[in-house]
């Protein structure tokens, strides 16, 4: 069966009513056609558009406020600011279907899967249907590192996930509506095995945001998020976004310690926030093997050195939110053997990989 996006199977039978899309310049088919274009081709009546964080072309920078703009005639207002963070009841009233369509990264922190919960729940409050259309997880249907625990649900961690959750956006919507209840359906992909790669399927990759800028960048979001809650910067605004980390102080680290991957020393300039303008030392991480390579591993063992350096370069409420519980912070706080951690992640991530049977729509 040849390999179909969820937006190309949605094709075949468009719906022809008043729709709205949420949706960036990820939302393409595999030719690089952007959904509201040929969406509008096949009949359907394309009111707004919706854009998430980074806007709709995935350029602007993380937490920066996305402004309105249109794209071809077409309104498109932002969801993501200050002030807001999803879409008003009165925004719908001349839809009947909200298509979400977002290239996903496979990790927890990252705001497009906050975005597609909150839709749900405006959806279920209208009482207006949602239609998610599926593309692959980039990171397979791998799962690793903590699941959040309750008690730190925010916007950066919208659910009780794991940090490298392993659903498809179609099965994750599809938990995330259980304790919400919109009238949801998931334009499924067709010849998809959940256990490859981004690459096997797509032949371009196009960024979600500006500073996944590739699929390297993207495998090591996965664990580098956590490092953006220490007093470093992890080469956001550089050409190498998530594949360099660097401090003003060294951190010495074995070049060989992290299976799957090399570390080369490096030095360079932070281009934003954190320590922006600076010239910093750290290194550069070259993925060798993706089945073997842990990037949570990797970023947890480099905060416990450098919390060992200096405490007061990590800052325990943002680590606890990225990480979705307060464990890591214990960990350093009392010196406890990160050994512990992993083990408690693998036991985490084995009762969820039971609980997301029920919606797993591949396997």
């Amino acid at each position: 069966m040849p390999f179909k996006l969820g937006i190309e199977t949605l094709l075949e039978n468009a719906p022809e009513e008043n729709v709205a899309l949420l949706t960036n310049a990820s939302g393409v088919t595999q030719n690089l056609e952007q959904n509201a274009d040929v969406l509008g081709k096949k009949g359907s009546k394309i009111r707004k558009i919706f854009t998430a964080e980074h806007g709709f072309y995935g350029t602007l920078k993380d937490g920066e406020d996305v402004k309105n703009e249109t794209y071809n005639g077409i309104d498109v207002i932002s969801i993501y600011s200050e002030k807001r963070k999803s879409i008003n009841p009165s925004e719908l009233e001349n839809v009947d279907t909200v298509i979400y369509d977002l290239q996903d990264s496979g990790t927890r922190p990252y705001t497009f899967i906050s975005s597609l919960k909150n839709l749900l729940i405006t959806a279920s409050e209208c009482g207006k249907k949602v239609v998610v259309c599926d593309r692959p997880n980039p990171l397979s249907n791998a799962t690793e590192g903590p699941v959040l625990k309750k008690g730190f649900i925010s916007f950066v961690g919208a659910d009780e996930i794991p940090l490298r959750y392993g659903m498809t956006i179609g099965e994750l919507a599809l938990f995330m509506n259980r304790g919400i209840g919109a009238d949801l359906k998931i334009s499924k992909m067709s010849g998809y095995n959940p256990s490859f790669f981004y690459d096997h399927y797509l032949k371009y990759y196009v960024p979600p945001s500006l500073n996944l800028n590739s699929l390297d960048s993207m495998f090591n979001f996965s664990g580098m998020v956590l490092l953006e809650a220490v007093n470093a910067s992890v080469g956001r605004g550089t050409p190498y976004p998530f594949l360099q980390f660097g401090l003003e102080a060294p951190v010495n680290l074995e070049m060989d310690e992290f299976e799957g991957a090399i570390l080369r020393k490096t030095s360079f300039i932070s281009l934003l926030n954190p320590l922006k303008e600076k010239s910093l030392s750290g290194y550069f991480i070259h993925i060798k093997d993706r089945k073997k390579y842990s990037s949570i591993k990797m970023a947890i063992s480099i905060i416990k050195k450098i919390y060992e350096m200096d405490s007061s370069l990590v800052n325990p409420k943002k680590l606890n939110l990225n990480y979705g519980s307060d464990e890591l912070t214990k960990c350093l706080e009392n010196n406890t053997s990160i050994q512990d951690l992993y083990r408690n992640m693998e036991l985490e991530c084995s009762e969820f990989q039971k609980r997301r049977k029920e919606y797993s729509l591949y396997l």
